[in-house]
């Protein structure tokens, strides 16, 4: 036995130098002989995934992704396999739809893997990210909206009287965060279940919006644990995925009750054709949840972040709301499309502040592919950070400023800006589907609030100073809200 130990010890020890020597010759390949050594960005980016493995952990990645381009360029390397592009004319080239016989860029499974097992919509291949965004396509129709509107109206009322209620109670601050993500849950959850999870009436978060907001985080450190050694990744992923076990019972739950027609009905009727199994038709019901709901209430509180910090801004945009309706009544989906200045407002928002602000690489197909006129050899990962893109010099004047006006076109100081760069909802055949219901409820809730109150900051720190997990990670959002004063 004690020959065994000293034998199994002296294996060990031979084994240490050889990984070594296997690191140092990967790190020296990556710097100096990898098909894109050529490409400027840090050393350490080059030469391993430790950069953006430490961005990540410190959710800083968004802002750290802006700093490289500033100082290298429009092209970056940020890991050894990895480019970052935040010219306009890339949006197309990599997210963008490829004529019939080209193969599309797939996303990178190491930022998309959080959700296992079967394909579902965030993690699908070309052909069945197809069938699952048909049959949502009519929940998500322009006709669909203009149906859905009573019942956005109701929880924008619901919203508003219980805000109202605090108001004439209290002189206290409220949390805008809390309250902007009541009911963007509520009202998400009955278009997706028929049944909203009463967040508003109650005052309270429901178990399954906790459990939601953990999921996020995990796909978050999915991100990391992606870039470790296996040994790693399977401990890892077996902590992370227990809530999700929790999420899909309570999904399982909400699914058997009957669905709201044109938003679930259609994936619920593969379901029971054999098209769809259940766990896909539960984790496409998720996604729906966490998509529909936690970034528009991210766009609503920053964008009345931004409105406080800007008194200028401010008071042009309420001038124009209270000038334009009567009553609150009138504030409906139709009529705010008249307001030019609040699209403006809602345009600069979301490129100041994108509620998905992470990066969305894709994989270069076999064969290799063009971008930004060189050839990129298959296997490599390109994307465009939207956070970088959206704060760039290179695309903006003025580009930590919040300046409604250079959508609006009114002031020629930003005429040469580059609004194609800013792409909150993603580009091409996979951007997001709800895109236009999210700037319904917007446009109504800021008009609403506007309309209510006069908004006085009481947040006594830089709310916009936060980390990055998959989403942002908000602080409570305190306001004082007064009724309005009109002239």
């Amino acid at each position: 036995w004690p020959w065994l130990s000293y034998s199994w010890l002296t294996g060990v020890c031979h084994l240490i130098p050889q990984a070594v020597i296997y690191k140092l010759y990967v790190i020296i390949y990556n710097l100096y002989f990898h098909p894109l050594a050529t490409y400027p960005g840090p050393r350490l980016a080059a030469a391993s995934q430790i950069w953006i493995i430490w961005s990540y952990i410190k959710g800083k990645t968004p802002k750290d992704l802006l700093e490289l381009h500033n100082k290298y360029g429009p092209v970056v390397r940020t890991t050894p396999d990895t480019l970052s592009f935040i010219n306009t004319s890339q949006w197309k080239e990599i997210y963008g739809h490829k004529p019939s016989g080209q193969v599309e860029f797939v996303k990178d499974p190491k930022y998309h893997a959080g959700w296992k097992g079967e394909q579902v919509i965030l993690n699908a291949d070309r052909q069945y990210h197809g069938y699952v965004r048909k049959l949502l396509a009519h929940g998500f129709s322009d006709k669909s909206l203009r149906e859905q509107e009573p019942i956005l109206q109701q929880y924008i009322g619901l919203l508003f009287q219980r805000l109202g209620e605090i108001s004439r109670s209290t002189d206290e601050p409220v949390d805008l965060v809390q309250w902007f993500n009541y009911f963007t849950f509520d009202f998400i959850g009955f278009l997706t279940f028929g049944e909203s999870f009463d967040c508003l009436e109650s005052s309270k978060m429901h178990t399954w919006v906790h459990i939601f907001f953990a999921l996020l985080k995990n796909m978050a450190l999915h991100q990391i644990v992606a870039r470790m050694p296996k040994v790693v990744q399977s401990a890892a992923l077996r902590f992370m995925f227990s809530n999700q076990l929790l999420a899909q019972v309570l999904t399982l739950s909400e699914l058997q009750k009957p669905p709201v027609p044109d938003f679930m009905e259609k994936m619920i009727a593969a379901h029971e054709a054999g098209k769809m199994s259940y766990h896909q038709l539960e984790q496409n019901s998720q996604i729906l949840i966490a998509a529909g709901s936690e970034t528009t209430a991210t766009l609503l509180a920053g964008l009345v972040w931004l409105l406080m910090k800007n008194p200028r801004v401010y008071k042009k945009l309420a001038t124009e709301i209270r000038g334009s309706f009567e009553k609150p009544e009138d504030i409906t989906m139709l009529r705010v499309n008249e307001c030019r200045y609040l699209l403006g407002c809602v345009e600069e928002a979301l490129r100041v502040y994108p509620p998905s602000p992470q990066p969305h690489p894709r994989i270069i197909p076999a064969g290799g592919a063009t971008v930004a006129n060189k050839f990129i050899p298959e296997g490599m990962t390109v994307g465009i950070p939207i956070y970088a893109a959206s704060h760039s010099p290179m695309n903006w004047t003025d580009p930590e400023e919040f300046i409604p006006e250079r959508w609006t076109k009114e002031d020629p100081k930003f005429e040469n800006d580059q609004r194609d760069a800013s792409q909150p909802f993603q580009y091409g055949p996979r951007n997001c589907i709800g895109k236009n219901l999210a700037y319904t409820e917007v446009k109504i809730v800021i008009s609403r609030l506007l309309w209510h109150f006069d908004i006085e900051n009481a947040t006594d720190y830089d709310w916009m100073d936060q980390r990055v997990f998959a989403v942002w990670e908000k602080s409570p959002l305190h306001v004082k809200l007064r009724p309005a004063k009109r002239t």
